[in-house]
């Protein structure tokens, strides 16, 4: 194995308000064995076009910390606590690892342009993919560099690890959303209906957050729609409209993901493009549907709120627990890298709940790359209209605490865009 001197990290997929934590902790710890940090500028499209930076320099991590100037380490509490992906992200679908490719071609210039050693790539399944595809081509064409896989993404729908960075900060702004608009819903003396949309194309886990509401203001939603059970919406229809005998306002979180027993979505996805992975592009709506279909059948006052990209930026509700964990993965994957693993990704193990404790394990990135961890059985209710009790034990140490923002004239303050 030979000595690692220059890393490249990457961020790549959709943003959350932990991405970043990952990337500070990538930078700090590799800045402590002394090795030369550079990024990849929007992930591995930008690689490829030799969009690299010097993030040792970027983030003036040899500078003195003072009143009046920002050093390295104040840099670093900012770039953990700033949401999105501050060195920019993709969507790129690498192709099957071939020597003759003129894609693997440029990595393998890129590589020898830049000096680098090892690669670590921050994202969700999609990113994993990219991992796998680059350890593969690297170990076929004699490249000694190894690839690490850092876990990301609010849809917790990621195998080999307990839950994502990512989720956690999301779950508890859908929770506190939830909440709020339950208090919010219940004003007034006229039956109504909110149907809040998530996030969530093939798995509930953030839509399941929702119910965590009932911690926060004592009443949980009525209902909680997940994509792993498919919606019968006139039994939808006939549930709301019992519960109408019993209070004036209904809440129900739904995700964008649910469908009908056929597999069609509640809107026209036809209509909607997609990415390069094949996913769909803006995949929304169904909330509004839902709105629409309970004030033509019910007659009710009905309300369709979609949270849409609000989830993965909401850095003001970031919970601790998900920044120390993304942080700590981050530098799971320079440890990693500098004991000559490859091919692997670096995921969360629980141990226990209560009280919350885990560890952190390494797994084959080819075990998890372009497969979707759905929420089991035993968090979702018999009749497929909520979660249950393992499911908010299973959420509640993931949003427990709260992390506190860095402050300036009173106002949370990011880090400046690269």
């Amino acid at each position: 194995m030979r000595k690692i001197k220059t890393i490249l990290v990457g961020q790549s997929g959709g943003p959350t308000a932990a991405i970043n934590a990952s990337l500070a902790g990538v930078i700090r710890t590799a800045y402590s064995h002394n090795l030369r940090i550079l990024g990849m500028q929007n992930g591995i499209q930008g690689f490829l076009d030799g969009r690299i930076v010097d993030l040792s320099r970027a983030l003036e991590l040899d500078a003195p910390a003072s009143v009046d100037i920002d050093g390295g380490e104040q840099n670093l509490l900012l770039l953990r606590k700033t949401p999105s992906s501050w060195l920019g992200s993709c969507r790129f679908k690498l192709p099957e690892p071939d020597k003759d490719s003129p894609v693997y071609q440029r990595i393998t210039e890129r590589i020898g342009e830049f000096g680098i050693d090892a690669i670590l790539y921050i994202g969700g399944n999609d990113s994993m993919d990219t991992t796998d595809k680059l350890s593969r081509y690297f170990r076929g064409a004699g490249i000694d560099a190894p690839v690490i896989g850092i876990p990301k993404t609010i849809d917790n729908d990621l195998e080999g690890t307990d839950h994502t960075p990512g989720f956690g900060s999301a779950a508890r702004f859908v929770a506190e959303v939830t909440a709020e608009l339950t208090r919010d819903g219940g004003v007034y003396d006229v039956k109504n209906v909110t149907f809040i949309e998530a996030m969530g194309r093939e798995a509930g886990w953030l839509t399941a957050a929702g119910a965590l509401a009932g911690d926060i203001c004592g009443t949980a939603p009525d209902f909680v729609l997940l994509p792993e059970v498919p919606l019968d919406e006139e039994i939808l229809l006939a549930r709301i409209k019992s519960r109408f005998g019993e209070k004036n306002a209904v809440m129900v979180v739904v995700s964008e993901g649910v469908h009908h027993a056929d597999g069609g979505f509640l809107f026209d996805a036809g209509s909607i493009a997609t990415d390069t992975f094949g996913h769909l592009v803006a995949q929304s709506g169904t909330a509004a549907y839902l709105a629409q279909l309970a004030k033509a059948r019910l007659g009710v006052k009905s309300r369709g709120i979609e949270l849409n990209t609000l989830q993965r930026c909401a850095s003001h509700a970031a919970s601790k627990v998900d920044l120390d964990e993304a942080e700590a993965l981050g530098t799971a994957g320079v440890v990693a890298s500098l004991q000559g693993e490859t091919g692997v990704m670096v995921g969360i193990h629980r141990l226990s709940s209560e009280p919350y404790a885990t560890e952190i394990r390494t797994v084959p990135v080819a075990n998890v790359a372009n497969k979707v961890k759905l929420m089991p059985a035993i968090m979702i209710s018999d009749d497929g209209f909520n979660v249950t009790d393992e499911a908010l034990h299973y959420l509640r140490p993931l949003v427990a605490a709260a992390e506190e923002p860095i402050l300036g004239d009173g106002l949370p303050r990011f880090l400046d865009a690269l």
